[in-house]
């Protein structure tokens, strides 16, 4: 949206690739790369420079970068995964769902065993585990609530079920198991429903006496994301939020840092593509106004629907009816 005000814009894109985590943290099938690459072309095109490599903190200090552009926006998204915090996690052949998702997507060589655990109800977990599948591997999920506070979309995890994925339900990790130096395991224990928690679900409570062990050589823990922002907040007064989010005006996206802007993930944590991009269009009209002087502030223009709707009389012959494309599947 900026490059068609006319403005020169330059990525600093951390990862080899562009696209962030469309490129790198949805599977192909999914989202096709064809599809995403005419996207990013498009941009390209529109004079946009995309500088890939290149990680804002660590190659190149915010501070730089607020004195060589009259505007940051700062959209890093949330690629750090979150611990599980068992005994035993720091290993080679525990690989978190986004570490994992990437290295898939980039085409490097994937080192995973052939019984793969998933821990987690999300996307991330649903998208791992089918991968992990299409690679050949035996794959089993485990999520410490039951199939209906699974947050993941309903379509995914049906897929999991045709797939042949198996689902264990109420249960939770205790520890990873080694044998000679490698992974040859992961304790368990069964779960109960409790009260209900902050997040609205029922919380789980571990049975006791419950615990047992399941054979695995690769533990993929995918029970969440958040920022990696510990080098871009350098005593620059960026502020963080106890999620480790970048705190923002969520109406103008400004940081409070003079000419810094931020939205995304980086904001508001793990969420959706289509909330991502809105915050891009809503950024870079705050940063026009900001560049032109006028005041950073939104301008709400609400439209209420006419009472009265003229009933229109169709046959089913003259309804154009769209369907939700299919996308192509592997068999497994």
């Amino acid at each position: 949206y900026l490059a068609l005000e006319g403005y020169r814009v330059t990525i600093f894109e951390s990862l080899p690739v562009a696209g962030g985590m469309l490129a790198t943290g949805i599977p192909d099938y999914r989202l096709p790369k064809d599809l995403l690459n005419y996207e990013i072309d498009i941009i390209k095109n529109l004079g946009v420079e995309i500088r890939t490599n290149t990680s804002v903190g660590k190659d190149v200090p915010l501070s730089d970068l607020r004195e060589q552009y009259k505007a940051v926006f700062l959209a890093t998204g949330a690629h750090k995964g979150m611990k599980l915090n068992i005994e035993g996690e720091d290993s080679a052949q525990v690989i978190d769902a986004v570490d994992f998702l990437r290295a898939v997507n980039l085409g490097g060589e994937v080192a995973i065993g052939e019984k793969v655990a998933v821990i987690g109800g999300g996307d991330a977990a649903v998208d791992a585990a089918r991968v992990a599948k299409r690679l050949g591997k035996d794959v089993r999920v485990f999520y410490r609530r039951t199939r209906a506070e699974m947050p993941a979309a309903k379509e995914e995890i049906e897929q999991l079920d045709r797939e042949g994925i198996e689902i264990q339900f109420l249960v939770a990790p205790v520890r990873a198991l080694y044998g000679n130096g490698a992974l040859r395991g992961i304790e368990c224990i069964r779960m109960a429903l409790g009260d209900i928690d902050k997040s609205g679900r029922r919380r789980p409570v571990p049975i006791e006496g419950s615990e047992f062990a399941v054979e695995i050589d690769t533990l993929i823990p995918a029970i969440g994301q958040e920022p990696d922002v510990d080098s871009l907040v350098d005593g620059n007064g960026l502020k963080l939020s106890q999620w480790s989010t970048v705190e923002v005006d969520l109406a103008t996206l400004h940081s409070g840092v003079e000419g810094v802007f931020a939205g995304g993930d980086v904001v508001t944590g793990p969420a959706t593509v289509v909330g991502a991009m809105a915050h891009g269009k809503i950024a870079s009209q705050m940063i026009h106004n900001y560049i032109q002087g006028t005041p950073v502030e939104r301008h709400y223009s609400v439209t209420h629907p006419a009472l009265d709707v003229e009933v229109v009389e169709l046959a089913d012959e003259e309804i154009e009816k769209l369907h939700r494309p299919s996308m192509p599947l592997l068999p497994v």
